[in-house]
């Protein structure tokens, strides 16, 4: 079983590698659920988190701006705290302060965003979430934007173990829509997004998002690079 679902996966990648932006792709038949990571891909929170971060580190002393924003940015933000310098025996402290200065925020959706995994529940299918953030305040975000409902299956960062790169998360998510890898589409902003579906077997779209790393998630080679969340799913859906 393994063996096929290996099998079948690099069949949908062979027909769906991407060769020009935009163009559109077919639907491989087994699809049967595509997953979305939330920051940066649903909801626009790139301004709210360089904010947060001004003010996080200049509690410490430690400078951030745009640039150091997208030398360190990562959805595993630890790795932006050890990138900075910030000791580890802090991180605890700081993922306080951050939250404290994040509750202040406002989040949006991004354009098109809504209707995209809706169009993915009108064409049969399942949608699940897959995030880094934790479950208190993408619960919060879910519900106050009325997105809620939309999702099959919800896997935050208290749900795992190993962040993104690492599987865990894709795989416990499709482990709870009963959807083998092969069946599956993950949609996601960030290079370490496409990096875990490839981990997991997954089909890997990449969407150029609010943070600062375009050439990085290019560079990741997912099987579909779209423009927009819209056209990410309208390709990986066919039309």
């Amino acid at each position: 079983m393994a063996l096929y679902a290996r099998l079948a996966v690099r069949a949908v990648r062979a027909r769906l590698r991407h060769l020009g932006r935009g163009a559109p792709v077919s639907r491989p038949r087994l699809l049967r659920a595509v997953l979305f990571d939330w920051d940066g891909t649903l909801v626009d929170t790139a301004e709210a988190n360089y904010r947060c971060y001004v003010k996080l580190f200049g509690s410490y002393g430690i400078a951030f701006d745009r640039d150091a924003f997208r030398r360190t940015y990562s959805p595993n933000w630890h790795l932006t705290y050890s990138a900075l310098g910030l000791p580890e025996e802090r991180w605890a402290e700081a993922d306080a302060r951050w939250l404290d200065h994040y509750c202040h925020e406002e989040v949006v959706l991004i354009e098109g965003a809504r209707e995209a995994v809706a169009r993915v529940r009108a064409a049969g299918l399942q949608a699940g979430l897959v995030t880094s953030g934790d479950c208190a305040r993408v619960g919060r975000e879910l519900a106050a934007l009325d997105m809620a409902r939309l999702f099959d299956a919800v896997v935050c960062s208290e749900d795992i173990v190993r962040r993104k790169p690492h599987p865990e998360a894709l795989l416990l998510a499709l482990e709870r829509l009963r959807v083998p890898p092969a069946h599956a589409a993950y949609v996601g902003d960030s290079p370490e997004d496409v990096q875990m579906a490839q981990a997991a077997e997954v089909m890997a779209v990449g969407i150029p998002g609010g943070f600062p790393n375009r050439d990085a998630l290019a560079a990741s080679r997912p099987d579909v690079l779209a423009d927009t969340v819209a056209d990410a799913v309208g390709q990986v859906l066919g039309g």
